[in-house]
């Protein structure tokens, strides 16, 4: 998952993107600008990260009625250390208070359904999803 934080210019609004893969293939993808205007990177990546996690508990009951139960976490991963600092801690703070209760859901799933972990930049597939990359970053993706 990625965004770009306050990316359009016109209501600095951020982008979400993010790749859901199993077995080495893409099987859910999406990009959307948010609803909400972000005032921080954390706060942008936060919101991703709702929009994933929901994503991701619709697929898991999805293979769950299949008969296919997955019991490990579904790995999110995040290459803000902020964000993902505010998904494995659920702390409120001075910085993260004025963000809204409905994306902290995350935070309660995060020891069983997800776990969310850090991802280099350079490797951050969903950056094709919120960004215009160059010719080689693009391919390499």
């Amino acid at each position: 998952m990625d965004s770009d934080w306050a990316g359009n210019c016109s209501d600095r609004k951020s982008i979400s993107g993010y790749a859901i893969s199993m077995d080495g293939g893409a099987v859910s993808w999406g990009s959307k600008k948010q609803s909400y205007v972000a005032l921080s990177t954390v706060e942008s990546e936060f919101i991703t990260a709702s929009v994933v996690v929901k994503e991701v508990i619709w697929m898991r009951l999805l293979f769950n009625s299949l008969v296919m139960p997955l019991t490990d976490p579904t790995c999110i991963l995040t290459n803000n250390q902020g964000a993902l600092d505010l998904i494995k801690s659920g702390q409120i703070n001075d910085r993260t208070k004025h963000i809204e209760t409905r994306f902290r859901h995350i935070c309660n799933h995060e020891t069983g359904m997800i776990q969310a972990e850090y991802v280099a930049t350079t490797e951050q597939v969903a950056d094709i999803m919120t960004k215009s990359l160059g010719s080689e970053k693009f391919h390499y993706f």
